[in-house]
């Protein structure tokens, strides 16, 4: 399953939240870079304006997300629907405490999951680094690894929205 047949799935104000995450993401990114790449020691203030850029960039990217993910309701399983379960209920009668978890998402929504993972070690590498200077964590530190939370959290929130609506592949 591609990106463009999930796409459609989401409903349209979702997609609406995700493009403004991404493109939040994208430009908290690029000033992130920025400011460890062209900064020295010391920030000068075009660079202290830009990390605040990424920081509000990181808000904006993460508040987006999440009111994405909360908006996209869970496509409703064939297999729920042939095995008798009711409208609000999450098994058959009876068997209410035995949950299917045995489905795998498809390859291109489970890159997500591991490309957060990913991201998410390089913070904690950058965090680790600066922690272990003598000076304490440098302007350079603090920007790669903000760079990097902001990729974890776009592709984080991208699995668990795109994870709602993505068929579950079963062995069955």
């Amino acid at each position: 399953m591609t990106m463009s047949e999930v796409w459609p799935l989401l409903r349209p104000l979702c997609r609406k939240l995700a493009l403004l995450g991404w493109a939040s993401s994208a430009a908290g990114m690029a000033a992130g870079l920025a400011v460890a790449i062209a900064s020295g020691t010391r920030l000068s203030p075009i660079m202290s304006t830009l990390q605040l850029v990424a920081g509000l960039c990181m808000a904006v990217s993460v508040g987006s997300f999440v009111t994405a993910a909360a908006l996209q309701p869970r496509a409703r399983s064939q297999a729920r629907t042939q095995a008798g379960v009711e409208r609000g209920s999450i098994a058959p009668r009876g068997r209410e405490l035995q949950l299917d978890y045995a489905g795998e998402f498809p390859a291109t929504v489970q890159a997500f999951l591991l490309g957060s993972l990913a991201f998410l070690a390089g913070a904690v590498a950058f965090a680790c680094a600066g922690l272990v200077l003598q000076s304490g964590p440098s302007v350079q530190s603090v920007a790669f690894c903000q760079v990097f939370l902001l990729g974890a959290a776009a592709s984080g929130f991208t699995f668990m929205l795109f994870s709602k609506v993505a068929p579950r592949h079963t062995d069955r």
